[in-house]
């Protein structure tokens, strides 16, 4: 059961607004007639701490109220409404442990580091000891020390100074120093709140440094974090391609504690195996509320990642290892994708209406293809339409069908026989033969009859046969390298229409049918991202070093003329990005294509990978 005095502060606070009330006092103080006047203006709870962080330790120093002896250390007043002497320093010695449980610092990892107090700078105690009206007006100041193996990247700092039976929150405004740096951090926090600061031990800036010094250390500072700075703040990506609308989400663990339901073991942390069931209730959240609209037809959210982060990884681009993460810093990445099945992305609606004590607002940063990039803001102060996100393409921005490519074919070189011709010679031949010795003149008509009708019949029925002595003529190298190019390229543009169905469609305009999925997933393969989790980079240009024709005698026996082989030496520049991080790759391939006239268009009929490596990759971030 909790104290009268604290019953009677909590029925106070409730009763009065907290821009009114005053340092404590007994029931009875407070009655109309003789309400205190002259006390001073603060909050029941608040504490002061400033942070100087070096290399191998943290010094913070608390300064609290000797109010939060009575809210903590259960001190009551006497009959005279004092607080006596000898309860006041054993409280004030008692509050140094409930400092130490209250006021945690984490390494990056989450664990939490091992506190010790060296100082205490006691309030004047006299004989008689203090009114309770008075304890507002007296400071104590704890000094504690944290100490690092190594120079700390970053801490996160969380305070607890409540007590979980009385109502009045507690309030911390902290300041945190760096060592041999001008950068000085704030932050006001409740209970449960936590901050996370991160320090820079190489780029220090010292504290004359310039304007265009801070310039670039901020510059480098955004660089190093890939622009996610903040580590309490949501962060939100919309991406509009032509295939798919992505919308990507990296919230705080702790906002999102607030609001789906969490079962862990460790109040602290949230172990491997405990986040397939939050990633449930993730999923029982957002699904039946962030429905798209996309070419005017009903879209649910596919989750394509849900992702825990620790504060080691700043790129949340990178697929997450599998790891145990801080309920005080961890975050969690979210990308719901939405996908029309029948056509490119022409025009969206996406909503958002969550909104909560502690998710406010959500501002998006929104890139659409082919690269413009806004701003948006979701807000709970907006109109319903104002929370609703809606874009159109227009026309000459949507994806061109894939062209074939005409099979313009030299004739192959032949040979004619006219047989009818021939048996009529070998006719009149064999008769004149046989009826030369003969002694009449009619000897001759029946040759020449044969010989008559071998000239009649010469146009009739021609066998035409291949030469047997001349070559077909080959493509034209040029033309042989440009028919290839335009295919190769349309087989790359197929990716961009979305929907395997649509890109079976499109790679139909180059590919043989029967191969289609085999070099689709060929394909795939080639642009897969492993550390985006297996995402396929958007091409954004492709450079060949080689196609040379594959002589005759070399070629795959399954491309006869005209059909013919190519060797070809490519690179292509693509990008995969997530959450305003663009992972640039090049990589070069080598390959031996066989290409085939079918129905009178070139198609690709066989692709043989000979070799893939990647010739660049590096990470920046988009830039309005």
């Amino acid at each position: 059961m909790l104290p009268i005095y604290k019953l009677a502060l909590a029925f106070l606070i409730t009763a009065f607004p907290l821009t009114s009330v005053c340092s404590a006092h007994s029931p009875s103080e407070f009655s109309p007639a003789n309400a205190p006047t002259t006390t001073a203006r603060h909050p029941i709870s608040i504490t002061e701490a400033a942070m100087f962080v070096t290399k191998t330790r943290a010094k913070t120093r608390i300064q609290m109220f000797a109010e939060d002896l009575v809210l903590f250390q259960g001190l009551e007043p006497d009959e005279q409404d004092r607080l006596r002497p000898e309860d006041l320093r054993q409280g004030l010695e008692d509050h140094k442990t409930f400092l130490l449980e209250k006021f945690t610092l984490r390494n990056a990892s989450g664990e939490p580091l091992k506190g010790q107090v060296t100082d205490l700078k006691p309030f004047t105690i006299p004989a008689d000891g203090i009114p309770s009206g008075d304890m507002m007006k007296h400071t104590a100041i704890y000094e504690i020390e944290h100490s690092f193996d190594s120079p700390p990247e970053f801490l996160t700092i969380q305070q607890d100074l409540a007590d979980e039976n009385f109502i009045i929150p507690s309030e911390m405004t902290l300041q945190v120093k760096q060592a041999g740096s001008a950068l000085n951090f704030s932050e006001r926090l409740l209970p449960g709140n936590s901050t996370t600061v991160r320090f820079d031990w190489e780029n220090a800036l010292s504290e004359d440094a310039t304007d265009q010094e801070w310039e670039l250390w901020f510059e480098k500072q955004r660089e190093k974090t890939l622009g996610i700075t903040s580590y309490s703040s949501v962060y939100s990506f919309i991406y509009v391609e032509p295939g798919e609308v992505r919308h990507e989400i990296l919230i705080p663990l702790a906002t999102l504690a607030t609001i789906v339901r969490m079962q862990h073991r460790d109040p602290a942390f949230i172990d491997v195996d405990e986040q397939d069931a939050i990633r449930d209730e993730i999923r029982k959240w957002l699904i039946p509320a962030a429905p798209a609209t996309i070419n005017g037809t009903r879209i649910e959210p596919r989750f394509s990642r849900i992702d825990f982060y620790s504060l080691n990884l700043s790129d949340f681009a990178t697929q997450a290892a599998a790891q145990k993460v801080s309920m005080a810093s961890g975050r969690v990445g979210i990308i719901l994708s939405y996908r029309p099945s029948d056509d490119s992305v022409r025009d969206v609606a996406l909503p958002w209406t969550l909104f909560y004590s502690g998710l406010t607002k959500i501002p998006a940063v929104v890139i659409t293809w082919p690269g413009a990039m806004d701003r948006f803001e979701f807000s709970r102060f907006n109109k319903p339409e104002d929370n609703t996100l809606r874009w159109s393409c227009p026309d000459d921005a949507l994806p061109k069908p894939v062209a074939t490519v005409p099979a313009s074919i030299p004739a192959a070189p032949t040979i004619t026989i006219p047989v009818l011709t021939l048996i009529s010679l070998t006719l009149a031949v064999i008769n004149f033969l046989i009826l030369r010795q003969a002694k009449s003149p009619a000897r001759w008509l029946l040759p020449a009859t044969f010989l008559v009708a071998a000239i009649l019949v010469f146009p009739v029925k021609p066998l035409i046969l291949p030469h047997p002595w001349q070559q077909p003529a080959e493509l034209a190298t040029d033309t042989a390298q440009d028919v290839f190019r335009q295919l190769h390229a349309g087989m790359y543009r197929a990716l961009d229409f979305g929907s395997e169905d649509r890109i079976y469609d499109a790679l139909d305009a180059t590919i043989d049918g029967p191969l289609l999925e085999e070099l689709y997933l060929q394909l795939q393969e080639s642009l897969r991202v492993r550390e985006q989790g297996g995402a396929i980079a958007r091409i954004k240009a492709i450079t060949f070093t080689d196609t040379t024709p594959v002589p005759r005698t070399e070629s795959d026996p399954n491309t006869p003329w005209p059909a013919f082989a190519l060797h070809a030496t490519w690179q292509v520049a693509g990008t995969v990005e997530h959450w305003g991080h663009v992972h640039e790759r090049e990589n070069q391939f080598e390959a031996v294509f066989s290409v085939k006239p079918i129905n009178n268009t070139w198609k690709i009929t066989r692709m043989d990978i000979l070799g893939q490596q990647q010739k660049s990759a590096r990470t920046t971030l988009r830039r309005f």
